[in-house]
């Protein structure tokens, strides 16, 4: 079996200080936020072999946040510029598939609406609302990455800042 965990980034701010969306930083609540639902899943068991980020700093940010968490070290945090870049779904699992050969649980570390159209073409599930911090953990019930597919994924667990704090 094979876990596929996708997380969108945590709450940014507006404007960078360059002007880049790429530079968009995690605002204090996105700090907590990343720090808050990591801790969640650690409490339900669910931790990473490997994770992916995309390379925009809020992102990155996000998977520090998470591998620090997962008492994984964050020099590792393998970069995807592809996740920022946008994919097809496709393109998308066979990249992840690339990048996952000898883990059996994946964190990838994204943006909307890719996560939330991943999440929904995977699973078959609505995920039309998927706030910054969200976690959908998809699992597989194959031996190899490549033979992911659309539809294919059972959702195992959803969460959002918002749950937890409720």
């Amino acid at each position: 079996m094979k876990r596929l965990i996708l997380v969108r980034h945590a709450k940014t701010e507006q404007m960078s200080s360059s002007g880049s969306d790429f530079d968009r930083k995690l605002t204090v609540r996105g700090h907590s936020d990343a720090k808050l639902v990591a801790d969640k899943l650690v409490k339900k068991g669910f931790k990473p072999a490997l994770i992916i980020s995309s390379p925009a700093v809020r992102a990155m940010e996000t998977a520090r946040i998470m591998a620090t968490t997962f008492s994984l070290d964050v020099n590792e945090v393998t970069v995807a510029p592809f996740i920022y870049d946008g994919n097809t779904t496709a393109g998308f699992l066979n990249e992840v598939a690339n990048l996952s050969k000898n883990h059996d649980s994946v964190m990838v570390v994204g943006h909307n609406p890719d996560m939330a159209t991943l999440s929904m073409k995977l699973t078959n599930e609505n995920f039309y609302n998927f706030p910054t911090a969200s976690v959908t953990i998809i699992a597989f019930e194959i031996d190899d990455w490549i033979d992911m597919q659309v539809g294919k994924g059972k959702l195992e667990y959803y969460v959002s800042p918002k749950m937890i704090k409720a």
